[in-house]
């Protein structure tokens, strides 16, 4: 009798392969309104912050609307000047503060997110479940295509139940997509895990059998 069992192992450089999108282009930073804990860009910017890495989703008026996440990239980047609807200009300390609360785990989400986009992969938002993240292949468009791997954020020292590492396995299994853990370390180092499955033989099975 075998038993089929789920198991973690570290991913390799080559597992979360690296490539290019445009993130190193320089030029001058666009204008993003920041309100109800998203950033919102006009249209006459939305069309070069988009296409330059994949961000954001499209609004009424043809505007750009950024997750928090994604303005803290952005703002890092020196892609974007972010100010409140009366005008005042605001960093990524402010942002963070203000959303914290309802948020706490904003700035490990950020960090996977960060790690992400600098090996160059186009990163969305998850859909619940604990997904944070979704990530594409090489070459694939949010939008366009489908995502090929689904990120479970953790933090050191948090660990995770087996009821909830059995609930995104199935949704990872359920939709076809690779799945992958990111530890964030205590010093904000990130680690990537992806679940494996192995066969294993019931050896009470083999005992029995050899009496």
């Amino acid at each position: 009798m075998k038993d089929d069992e789920e198991y973690l192992e570290q991913e390799s450089s080559e597992d979360l392969e690296e490539y290019e999108l445009d993130d190193d282009i320089v030029e001058e930073p666009a204008e993003a309104i920041f309100e109800n804990g998203k950033g919102y860009v006009g249209s006459e910017d939305a069309d070069r912050i988009s296409q330059q890495g994949f961000y954001g989703n499209r609004i009424d008026g043809n505007r750009l609307e950024l997750d928090s996440v994604e303005l803290l990239h952005l703002l890092e980047r020196k892609r974007l000047i972010v100010r409140r609807p009366n005008g005042e200009t605001i960093g990524p300390d402010s942002i963070v503060n203000e959303l914290l609360d309802e948020d706490p785990d904003l700035w490990t989400r950020y960090l996977v997110f960060r790690d992400l986009r600098s090996r160059g992969y186009a990163v969305r938002q998850g859909f619940g479940g604990g997904i944070g993240f979704r990530i594409y292949a090489r070459g694939e468009k949010p939008g366009v295509a489908s995502a090929s791997q689904l990120v479970y954020v953790l933090k050191e020292g948090v660990p995770i139940s087996l009821s909830d590492l059995d609930m995104v396995t199935k949704t990872a299994a359920g939709s076809r997509k690779k799945l992958v853990f990111a530890l964030v370390d205590q010093n904000g180092e990130v680690n990537f895990y992806r679940v494996a499955q192995a066969t294993l033989r019931n050896r009470g099975s083999d005992d029995s059998e050899e009496q």
